[in-house]
């Protein structure tokens, strides 16, 4: 089983942002920080989970304008432009949904009921998700230096929650009644 532990490691790193991209990185950066695993494979797993996670959501769209309902929201004179716009801006579009909590998911879709060119759509993504990794990555390995091997096991408390603190502070904005 001993040899076995990395190969999971790996496996829950790919698979996590599946389920939360912010917390799955900032995990990867504090297993890579602590030396839990190869910091290498841990950052190519991540990049590649990332990836893999966002680039479906973007067939949710394309499928969405088969339903007659979304097909008439698409066809509005705001949403035609707001399609231009994001045509014409394509990879500001993509690194801010990447960097601002919460854009990720409608974005994507977006793009797909936009129909983008789903290749230039992978290759942004791709490379949106390897400067996010890189960033978080160094960030975390920086830190570390810093504090040293005494207090590395807090970076990843940290991170989390700063991530969960900010998360939640833009939850409850959108909930506030107007």
């Amino acid at each position: 089983m001993p040899d076995s532990t990395p190969w999971l490691i790996y496996i829950g790193v790919f698979l996590g942002p599946f389920v939360q991209e912010d917390a799955a990185v900032i995990t990867a950066a504090s297993l890579s920080v602590n030396e839990m695993a190869s910091w290498p494979v841990l950052f190519v797993v991540i990049t590649m989970g990332l990836f893999f996670s966002d680039i479906w959501k973007y067939w949710i769209g394309w499928a969405a304008l088969r339903n007659e309902r979304a097909k008439g929201f698409a066809e509005k004179e705001k949403v035609i432009q707001l399609k231009d716009k994001v045509r014409r801006n394509l990879i500001v579009t993509l690194y801010s949904a990447r960097f601002i909590p919460l854009a990720r998911v409608p974005t994507y879709i977006a793009c797909g009921m936009f129909r983008v060119n789903y290749p230039k759509f992978c290759a942004l993504i791709f490379l949106t998700a390897l400067t996010y990794t890189s960033f978080i990555f160094c960030l975390f390995h920086i830190l570390g230096e810093v504090v040293g091997e005494s207090l590395k096991w807090v970076l990843p408390i940290i991170g989390l929650s700063l991530a969960t603190t900010y998360i939640g502070v833009l939850y409850l904005k959108r909930r506030k009644p107007h």
